[in-house]
């Protein structure tokens, strides 16, 4: 005889958002990995001061989409249950980034 399993919809929904927490947390921990909070604020200023060379400027924007497509990804991620970490699940990181952030 099999078995049947019933559990509620909250109860499967509560499952649902602790992976989609589980998720959002690792997308922070893989962009902080790449540029803390430090070095995100000085590269914003120095942005904002115009004292970013040309080739820097466009990693630094490149940056900024790839944390703008971390972001958008974590909850659809979490929703269809895809194991966060696991690099395939995740944009990848582009070039330069990782050593411009290392510079601030």
């Amino acid at each position: 005889m099999p078995v049947t399993l019933n559990r509620s919809a909250a109860s499967l929904n509560v499952d649902v958002e602790k992976h989609v927490e589980r998720c959002r947390l690792e997308c922070r921990r893989r962009i902080f990995a790449i540029c803390d909070e430090t070095a995100q604020v000085n590269l914003a200023a120095a942005c904002a001061a115009g004292l970013l060379a040309p080739a820097q400027l466009l990693i630094y924007q490149s940056g900024l989409a790839w944390v703008h497509d971390m972001r958008a990804a974590w909850r659809p991620m979490g929703e269809a249950g895809a194991d966060p970490e696991d690099d395939a699940n995740w944009p990848a990181v582009p070039a330069g980034v990782a050593d411009l952030a290392a510079e601030f």
